[in-house]
């Protein structure tokens, strides 16, 4: 069998980003269904590496392979930044060329096509090629759009680019033999506004590699004077740092030892450290790494942080990248913020604040925690994460329903 999956963002092991479909893509070959992924040349937020370093100089399609898993990078016009005209004419750009370069003949037919979000564009065009292929289309659903900016962003659903997000994920969603989410109840918002039955959906929920977090006891450096507070992933409005901030002076005049320790890049980044800076706030940036060497940073930490900004789109559930690693890495959880079917909850893995409020209450208990507390709260994080982050069991999920699917067209 042969898979395509289209994702303009999807990021190549040897970066920093999002290596989802590279995960799935590996266990799946294993499986015996070879896997193309097919992706964009820039990406805002590529680590080490200038703005005007990313522009691609390639006028065609190249192609990459890591264990067995094939990247055609298509070149995607740079843009400076997320709110910029320019990132909706990249992805319209990105759309037209991955769609005439797999309809060109050069890279054979699939037997399958998937179409992943976070922006809505190339799995239109994964939409487009499985019906000129008359193949099953496969629509995946990382992000609500176009809820997601308008519950997040704050933007006015009557927007006419809104309007038009709404138009064609209802389009994708009616038209796709299989809707794959990664958050557990967002079937319910295609149930309730489309119609579409249980039986059209699939939860594969965000995962990790726990052959990379070998170890659940991690042990801190004996000569260790800080509390650190790592926060893993992306530095930007959704996130909601800004409100962690402003937590921090009465947190830092009580625990002189506590620090908070920012792993990623985004728009808000060097507005966050401006802030760091004049407020002399307990923070402390890392640049994003690769996968490969999450495990030794996050070793490093007392416990992680998720926060969620308020929000009526976490009535679906969540299914944060980073709280996958840090259930795997054994590392106790403090989650501020309300969602439905809270992993951490669940988990027994850390200790919850349901708003921003109760941050300060809630890392006073979690630093007021004897070690051997903490050590308990990572021992079920880590068993959490082999019950339900395995890439391995989440692809056996995924071949399965590929292999009804394909049986059944």
């Amino acid at each position: 069998m042969k898979l395509w999956i289209i994702n303009q963002y999807a990021s190549k092991p040897d970066v920093a980003g999002l290596t989802r479909h590279y995960e799935l893509a590996k266990r799946l070959t294993v499986r015996g269904i070879e896997t193309l992924v097919v992706h964009g040349s820039f990406d805002l937020y590529l680590k080490n590496r200038h703005w005007s370093d990313q522009i691609s100089t390639e006028k065609k399609a190249v192609m990459s392979q890591f264990d067995g898993v094939y990247f055609l990078t298509i070149p995607t016009p740079p843009y400076r930044n997320n709110r910029s005209i320019g990132r909706i004419h990249s992805m319209f750009a990105f759309r037209g060329h991955a769609y005439k370069e797999m309809m060109s003949g050069k890279h054979g037919k699939p037997d399958v096509v998937m179409g992943s979000t976070m922006t809505l564009f190339g799995a239109d065009a994964a939409r487009r090629l499985a019906t000129r292929f008359s193949v099953p289309f496969i629509y995946e659903v990382r992000d609500l759009w176009p809820l997601t900016p308008i519950e997040i962003g704050g933007h006015s659903k009557w927007h006419p680019f809104l309007l038009y997000l709404d138009y064609l994920d209802g389009k994708m969603a009616k038209a796709a033999d299989l809707v794959i989410t990664t958050a557990p109840l967002m079937k319910e918002y295609y149930k309730e506004r489309f119609g579409l039955p249980d039986e059209k959906f699939l939860w594969i929920t965000n995962g990790t590699d726990l052959e990379l977090f070998k170890s659940s006891d991690y042990a801190l450096e004996s000569e260790k004077t800080t509390f650190d507070l790592y926060y893993t992933g992306s530095l930007g409005l959704a996130n909601g740092l800004d409100k962690i901030f402003d937590q921090l002076p009465p947190v830092q005049k009580k625990f002189p030892q506590f620090r908070l320790v920012l792993v990623g890049d985004g728009p808000l980044r060097q507005h966050l450290k401006e802030r760091a800076f004049s407020e002399g706030l307990p923070v402390k940036f890392m640049d994003p790494v690769p996968k490969t060497e999450l495990p030794a940073v996050l070793s490093k930490a007392d416990a992680c942080l998720i926060y969620l900004k308020p929000s009526k789109l976490y009535r679906f559930g969540i299914s944060a990248n980073k709280l996958a690693d840090y259930h795997a890495a054994a590392k106790p959880v403090l989650f501020v913020g309300d969602c439905t079917e809270n992993p951490v909850t669940r988990a027994g893995s850390g200790i919850v604040a349901e708003g921003i409020d109760h941050f300060p209450d809630a890392l006073e208990e979690m630093i007021a925690c004897r070690p051997e507390k903490r050590k308990e709260m990572g021992a079920k994080a880590r068993a959490f994460a082999e019950e339900h982050y395995d890439w391995d069991k989440l692809a056996d999920k995924l071949a399965t329903h590929l292999t009804q699917i394909c049986a059944h067209r």
